[in-house]
Parts: structure tokens; sequence; C-alpha cells
């Protein structure tokens, strides 16, 4: 269901550049009650930046299940040159399965930043349901050179 809804979606939205699935989908935890979270990466979509997500959110929404649906967007350049990662996006990048990738990039750069994080002794830990990043040092900034 879920492939036949990406293609779809990326038949009738020329302005999505790659979907990546991520959360309890992508890591093979979800359940009946669980969300689909998808990270949308964008090119080329001339929408006002305020009404971008709601326009996306609709894109996305008609082929799939909207109650039970959770979209990021970003654009897809940025997304592979990003220099400040929050932690959502890393676990987004740690955990996420690219589904649709229209330059095909986002594996590559994925694993690349995964290793990249395993090198500087960042730590992914899980805590009953709940994941959260260790620092080889408590504060300390690691940049990532990918």
């Amino acid at each position: 269901m879920l492939h036949e809804a990406i293609e779809s979606i990326v038949s009738e939205n020329k302005f999505i550049a790659g979907i990546i699935v991520f959360g309890s989908t992508a890591r093979g935890e979800s359940n009946e009650e669980s969300d689909l979270d998808l990270l949308i990466l964008w090119e080329n979509l001339n929408v006002n930046s305020n009404k971008r997500h709601i326009y996306i959110y609709k894109a996305i929404s008609k082929p799939l299940p909207a109650e039970k649906l959770t979209v990021m967007d970003m654009e897809y350049t940025r997304f592979l040159n990003i220099k400040k990662a929050t932690p959502l996006l890393l676990n987004i990048i740690w955990d996420g399965v690219a589904v649709y990738d229209k330059h095909g990039k986002l594996e590559d750069f994925m694993l690349k930043v995964r290793r990249e994080l395993e090198s500087k002794g960042v730590i992914r830990r899980k805590d009953g349901k709940h994941y959260y990043w260790e620092l080889p040092k408590p504060g300390c900034k690691i940049k990532l050179e990918v």
C-alpha cells in the first residue's frame, strides 16, 4: 500500500525530490496505533513559505490516511548540505529509509552521516521506547563534514 501511495504522490507532485520514512515504521517498531512519519524533500516549489507545509500536507494526505500521518518538509539541497542538525534531524537520518529519491543521493548521504557520527563518538541510545543521543563529552559540539 505504501509504495503505491508513494508512486501516486510523486507522479502528481513534481516538486517532490525525496521522501524519507522515519520513526517507528522505519525502525520496524510500528503497531496499529502508530502514525506514519514522512520527511518530504522538495525542490522548485513556488509556494509562500507560510503556506508551504499545508500545501505539501494536502498533496501527501490524498492517498494516505491523514489521521495517522506526520509530515515534515525541507528543501532537498538543504537536507544534503546540513550545517546544524537538530536531534530530530539526526534521528531521521539515523532511522530513515528513502522510499523515493529523484536524484539518487539520499541513501549515500545518510550512510555518510551515520558513519561520521560513529567516528566522532556520538552514540544513539534507547531507554524503553525512547531514543536519545550521547555525546563523547557533555555539551561538546560535533561538526559534521559530509
